[in-house]
């Protein structure tokens, strides 16, 4: 009898070891995340050997690589907030993400940012051709007024027009915006990089190699290209260019960090890898 009750407690101690093994559990640091730069990262732990999979919304799920027991997974943020579900076996572990703050719809930023490129274009093809700037601001005082006194269907006709013209400048951006994070922008060696979703602009990042600084010609097309996009986000562009250029000296002098740069609620962090200067724009 006592032989009997002895294997008895044994199995059941067993069986008990085996559903411990089973159990999978999951982990992340915290339990509410925001975005840093353009994606909110997010870090947990998991058994060596567990398949890990993340549900963001009413997304399909995603495997998520586990790097003996340790994972990390990025989300890109949007306007509302975000729920992520992690599974592994029979164990969950949810998350939230916090919303960021919109630049407003990409169409109308895109539309902005082309017209002005268009304008600049056309001012220095002007300028080549020996207009001086009070004949530029003559002529477009003269076509400012031939445009008020049109019909108002006229003016939207030629509005369109002058916007696809624009569209079509060299440098401009994709009139529509490709949801989710992508490089939508190449220019004179220079790239920028956005984050859509449900069709509005959350974020953005100018990357451009870190020799282009050194080169003075390259670094003037920098600096104009980021005027620009910073200014199309509302940000003063003369502001923050001085404010970089400041830190940037002060990074060649033995500073290894840049702070953030604020104008206008506009956020500007810098980063860097061995050879390409990133510079993260959100709100």
């Amino acid at each position: 009898m006592h032989q009997r009750l002895v294997a008895t407690l044994a199995m059941a101690l067993g069986l008990t070891v085996l559903a411990g093994c089973g159990n999978q559990q999951i982990s992340t640091r915290k339990k509410n995340y925001a975005a840093d730069g353009m994606v909110a990262v997010i870090k947990g732990t998991a058994p060596s050997k567990a398949q890990i999979t993340a549900q963001v919304g009413q997304n399909n799920s995603q495997r998520v690589t586990n790097h003996d027991g340790n994972f990390v997974y990025t989300v890109a943020p949007s306007a509302q907030p975000q729920k992520v579900v992690f599974k592994a076996g029979s164990s969950q572990r949810t998350v939230t993400v916090a919303a960021s703050q919109s630049f407003g719809a990409y169409t109308k930023f895109a539309a902005k940012y082309n017209m002005i490129l268009f304008q600049m274009a056309q001012q220095a093809e002007a300028k080549a051709k020996g207009t001086s700037q009070a004949e530029q601001a003559a002529a477009q005082k003269k076509q400012q007024a031939a445009i008020a006194a049109m019909p108002k269907a006229a003016q939207a006709a030629l509005q369109a027009k002058l916007q696809a013209q624009a569209n079509q400048t060299p440098g401009a951006f994709p009139a529509a915006g490709q949801e989710g994070i992508h490089n939508v922008l190449k220019a004179q060696g220079n790239t920028v990089r956005t984050n859509v979703q449900d069709g509005q602009l959350i974020g953005a990042t100018f990357m451009t190699p870190v020799k282009t600084l050194k080169d003075k010609k390259k670094a003037a097309v920098f600096a104009q290209q980021f005027a620009l996009l910073a200014s199309t986000l509302g940000a003063d562009a003369k502001s923050v260019m001085k404010d970089f250029q400041k830190q940037s000296k002060d990074s060649q002098n033995g500073q290894t960090t840049m702070k953030t740069i604020v104008s206008n609620k506009v956020r500007f962090d810098v980063g860097f890898s061995p050879d390409t200067l990133y510079i993260y724009i959100t709100r």
